[in-house]
Order: C-alpha cells, then structure tokens, then sequence
C-alpha cells in the first residue's frame, strides 16, 4: 500500500458521526421471478443475534438475493432463492411509533435511528440487511471482488425507477436508475460533490482510493460499476447496506431533498403532519416484483415511555420498542406469554461504554489509578440503577462478535461477584497513592441518561477515596472539550452503526480517530488495525480484533461497564419483523406482513 490511511488529510473513520450516535439508541417476502446472485464474502463481523422473550414471527421471508456468508471468494454465485414455508399475505397497514419527523429527506445527512426510520423506506441502497445478520443485493443484482480484494463490480438491476407523483415534480421522476447515479451518491456520501460527508457511510471514504481521478468509483456502462479501494476491505458490505448509503439521481443534492425525496424504495411519501404523524404508500412501480406485501407504514410520532406503551397496550400502534416500566412489566409479560404479542431483545449497540479516564496527564497517566477506578465499580449495581436491569456484560467489542464472551468477562476483575474483594483492593491501591483521598471533577452529559451513569459512577468512585464532584457540560460543549482532552474523568456511551471493528477501532482507538477521544495511541495497534480491516477471512480477522482488544484492555483508557439492551416488539399478526446487524439498517419493510388480513 503507497500510503497509510493517516497521510490522507485527516483521519476520517468514524466521520462527524459523534452528530447521531449519541441519540440513536432511544429510540416475511415472497421470491422473486427469478434469482439473483451476490458475492460471497465475510458477512458482518458483529451482528446482532436476537434474544426473543416470546415466541419469534413466522419465518416467511424471501431475499431478494442470495444471502452473503462468511466465505470469501473473488466472484459472485449463483444460489437459488430460498421458498418460504409460510406465504406471506398482501394487503394492510402498519402503525408504529416513532420519535422524530425527518432532519430531511437526505438519507446520507441523516445521523439518528429516528430520522433513518423515515428515509430508508424510500431510498434503495446497493445492498441491504433483510433480517439477523444477512447482508443480500439491493439495487444491485449482482456484485463480485477481485482476487486481490481491491476492485469491487456492481451490476445493477434493470428499471430500476423513481419515485414519481412528488412535489416539486423533477425531470428524473420515473425515470430509471443508472451507474451514473450510484457513482455520484457514493461521492456526495463521501463529501466529494459539495455537500457535507455522512456522518454514518462518509468514512468508506479512508478506503476508497479517492485520488483516481474518477474518485475510486468507475462507470463502466450503464448498468455496471466498479468501486476501487486502497486494500482489501470486506466490511464495506455493511457500510452499503445501511440506510444512510441511499441511491439518487445524479445532480440531486442535500440542498434538494429538503423539499421532499427522491428515492426508489418500496415505500414512497404519501402525507405528513409534523410532529404526529407520516404516512408513506407502497410503491406501485417497485423493482422487486410483489413487493412491498403492505399497503402503507405509518409513523406516530409521540414521547415518553408511559404514553409509547399506553399507545401499544391499547393497539393504537401495532409495532414499538424499548423497555417496559416497572409498572408495566406485568403487563407485557403476560400478553408475551399468552402470544398476543412477542418482544425480541437486541443489544443497543452502544460501544464502547464506561468511565473515560485521561492518560496523557495526571492523575490518570498512572495505571494504577485507572486500575483502582477498573475494579471499584460493582457492575451488577451499575445494571439494576442506571439501566434498569437491561444490560449485559461487554468490554469493548460485541460479545456476539470479536468481543470476550459474557462468561469470559464476569471472571475478570470488576465484574466478578461477589464485588467485595475487588472494591476492598480498589480502595487499597488509592490509600497507597493518595493517603489524603483525592478531589477530581467528571464531566457529565447534562441529560437524564447520562446524569444519571454519571451519578451512579461518582458513588462508586466515592467509596473508594476518589472524592468525586459532577461537571454537567451541555451537548454543544461536550465534544469539543472531549476531542482537546479538555477532562480528567467522564462516562459515556457511544453508539455504533455498522457493528464492524473498523468502525470500532478507527472512530475511537486509532491514532487520528474522529472520536478517539480518550488520547490513546499505539503504533502497534495503527498497524493492526490496517491489517484487521484488510483480512478477508472473517475467522482471521475475529481473531487480530481480539487481539487488538484485548491490547487496549490491558492499557484501560476506559473503564469498561455493560451495555444497554432494548426490544422490538409487536403484535403477533405482524410477520417477520427484522432485528437487523443494527437498528440503522433494519427499516426498509418490504419483507413485513400482516397475518389478519
């Protein structure tokens, strides 16, 4: 490779995404006529794996494409569509609650799950993420990677056309997707055609090879194109497959879809009253044939975790989310039982979580404090108070994926119980350094989530002689004190989108990363990491993102605590609702389907 990704100006991975991924986690098909191919290649390296606390939807579902498996190879195959045991019926609406109109109709400008819950209906992406961890073709109808894993080729799929009956009307309405148009979405993604880069899909930029001068995206023919990187790099399957990296005609900028969309996916804009409701219609020209199964998706905006539940409990909307309240638990807990509705619990993907502490200056540049703030913390407490009992034990990556098996962590030292011993020798070690205790301030999110961890977080360190006083800092503030390590101490929790380790790693542990606000830096992990992305085989490059975790675990820029879980749930007559790699790639909805109808 000529260069590293750092000689480029500024690192990127990670992108601006520090804009959304702070609020993210608030919030069955027929077949085709004819099969289609894609690529076999490593599938997403850390997926979520749904934990249903009722009995799962009937499985109905019929990709649009072969699915990707964890088997690199250099050209796509061929594999029959899957028939489904269950034939999905057409017809009927769906209601589900939703927390945001959309920032725009700009899928590539969005940054939360709330406004993704909007655009990703309308817009078609070259692939997408139908359910669990399957990533299959989209617009394209078939893709392939060179042997060396550098040069990726999509085929699009013909008649591929837009939405059309919009206002203002356009000259591309109806007409048919191109490669012209997937080059120049690619490129606006990436910051190269004015507007600003996606704070989600903006960082394939760090390994497309941007300076070709057709920007690493080559229009071979109408229907074909090819995408150059710098190195191998298998996740940029998932990076294509969330809403954020939506298709639009060529010419069409941000400035344009604050007006209204301009997308070719299986639902399109019907109505709307901001900040209650939106409706979008099945798309009646949609290139995928019998799809969507419904006639329309409704949005009801509302706040609140009493009113979302009464909404749900009274079927005032059929699909929701989040954790029952105490009060209400009973509630869900029976109609689950009894299969009136079912719940499936998923990870919020908000990693890494914990206690941030400064190790380029004092006190925090001496391990051992940060070992002492490592093992005072009693991680089971810190699940019952700050999350409500809805959380599990994580270090830095997904246990589903890479990361340490829950299992594996809860005999590490912090998250082992009893937590007697631990606290004992945490106090044991800040007596040694600072007989007289120690005054520090935490910076704090001044939101009630965060308030609340940070809370929680001070009592421990309390008992321990670290005599810990909150900084509430405002959001607009925060961030720019974190990137200039303007702190000794605070807790967080970050969010991902792709679930992929060099999202993980290049946003928050390489040197230069967007979000690597901890002041880490190790050359040796640099160079893994480059080395990480560019493993093709999916066993290998589990085994070098361990490897790399288990380097920065033993260094503790953080003091990791678990991760929050959340739920999708639903009536039982709707059929093969996704839980997704994430929540940002899950709501396009052409598989979902109504069993009363």
């Amino acid at each position: 490779m000529p260069r590293t990704l750092w000689q480029r100006s500024g690192f990127l991975l990670g992108a601006l995404s520090a804009l959304g991924l702070l609020t993210a986690a608030a919030c069955g098909g027929g077949q085709e006529a004819t099969p289609t191919a894609t690529a076999t290649v490593p599938s997403a390296v850390a997926t979520n794996t749904p934990i249903p606390t009722a009995t799962p939807t009937t499985s109905g579902t019929a990709p649009t494409s072969t699915v990707v498996v964890a088997t690199p190879t250099a050209t796509a195959t061929r594999t029959p569509t899957p028939v489904p045991s269950v034939q999905p019926k057409k017809g009927g609406q769906i209601k589900q609650s939703a927390g945001e109109d959309p920032q725009s109709y700009d899928p590539h400008t969005a940054t939360s799950a709330a406004h993704n819950i909007h655009n990703q209906k309308m817009y078609s992406a070259l692939l997408w993420n139908p359910k669990d961890d399957q990533i299959v073709t989209d617009a394209a109808e078939s893709y392939s990677i060179s042997a060396d894993g550098k040069v990726w080729t999509f085929k699009l799929r013909p008649g591929i056309k837009y939405h059309t009956g919009l206002t203002p009307a356009h000259a591309r309405d109806g007409t048919t997707m191109t490669a012209k148009d997937v080059k120049w979405s690619l490129e606006k993604l990436m910051g190269l055609r004015g507007d600003i880069i996606s704070a989600r899909s903006g960082w394939m930029k760090e390994f497309i090879d941007i300076d070709r001068p057709d920007n690493g995206i080559e229009v071979v023919d109408e229907l074909t194109l090819k995408i150059h990187l710098l190195q191998p790099f298998s996740s940029l399957a998932n990076l294509l497959a969330i809403g954020f990296s939506g298709i639009m005609p060529e010419g069409i900028t941000s400035k344009d879809m604050q007006q209204r969309p301009y997308g070719s996916g299986p639902f399109k804009l019907k109505s709307f009253q901001r900040g209650a409701l939106w409706q979008y219609a099945r798309n009646t020209d949609y290139f995928k044939p019998g799809l969507p199964y419904l006639v329309q998706w409704d949005l009801v905006l509302m706040d609140g975790d009493a009113i979302i539940q009464a909404a749900f409990l009274t079927h005032q909307v059929d699909v929701s989310g989040g954790n029952p309240t105490d009060d209400n638990k009973a509630v869900f807990d029976k109609r689950s039982a009894e299969g009136e509705i079912y719940i499936m619990r998923y990870s919020s993907d908000c990693r890494p979580q914990g206690v941030v502490m400064n190790s380029t200056k004092a006190p925090f540049n001496d391990k051992r404090l940060r070992e002492a703030v490592n093992i005072g913390i009693d991680r089971d407490a810190y699940t019952k108070v700050v999350h409500n009992g809805y959380a599990a034990p994580e270090l830095l990556q997904y246990t589903a994926g890479p990361g340490r098996t829950e299992a594996e962590i809860r005999k590490l030292p912090g998250w082992r119980t009893p937590h007697t011993a631990d606290l004992e020798e945490a106090k044991k070690i800040v007596k040694e350094l600072y007989p007289n205790g120690l005054e520090l301030k935490m910076m704090s999110r001044n939101t009630s989530g965060y308030m609340r961890q940070n809370e929680f977080i001070a009592g421990e360190l309390n008992k321990i002689g670290l005599k810990v006083t909150l900084e509430a800092v405002d959001t607009s503030i925060i961030f720019d004190r974190a990137a200039k390590l303007d702190y000794n101490l605070w807790t967080y929790w970050f969010c991902q989108t792709t679930n992929t380790p060099e999202e993980y790693f290049g946003s928050y542990f390489v040197t230069g990363g967007s979000r690597n606000w901890f002041g880490y830096s190790d050359t040796k992990v640099d160079a893994a990491y480059l080395d990480m992305a560019g493993t093709m085989d999916a066993a290998a490059k589990h085994n070098k993102a361990r490897a790399m975790e288990d380097t920065i675990n033993a260094f503790l820029p953080m003091a990791p605590v678990p991760v929050h879980t959340t739920t999708r749930m639903a009536y039982s007559y709707v059929k093969d609702l996704p839980l997704g790699i994430t929540q940002y790639s899950r709501e396009k909805n052409e598989l979902i389907w109504r069993s009363d109808i």
